[in-house]
């Protein structure tokens, strides 16, 4: 190993002795870093969620879902009206 290796190595380990000695620092990276994972996946699901509902209305399965419903609801109506 060359001693131009060998301080990059020193330096290397003294950051990261630096990074984690202290449980406050620590403790706020790995908060920050889940608060942005949290964040990420989030916004990641709206955008699919938000692609599926346009494409659901795009392909007129609304329509067809929404006329099932009223049928179903017309015919629990009339059974309703009959136990009357």
């Amino acid at each position: 190993m060359t001693p131009d290796e060998q301080k990059t190595i020193d330096r290397l380990v003294q950051a990261v002795n630096f990074a984690y000695s202290s449980p406050g620092k620590t403790f706020w990276r790995g908060f920050l870093w889940g608060l942005g994972r949290g964040l990420g996946h989030l916004v990641g699901w709206l955008l699919l969620l938000a692609a599926l509902i346009y494409f659901y209305q795009l392909s007129g399965l609304s329509r067809t879902f929404h006329d099932l419903l009223d049928t179903l609801g017309k015919i629990s109506q009339s059974f309703n009206s009959l136990s009357r």
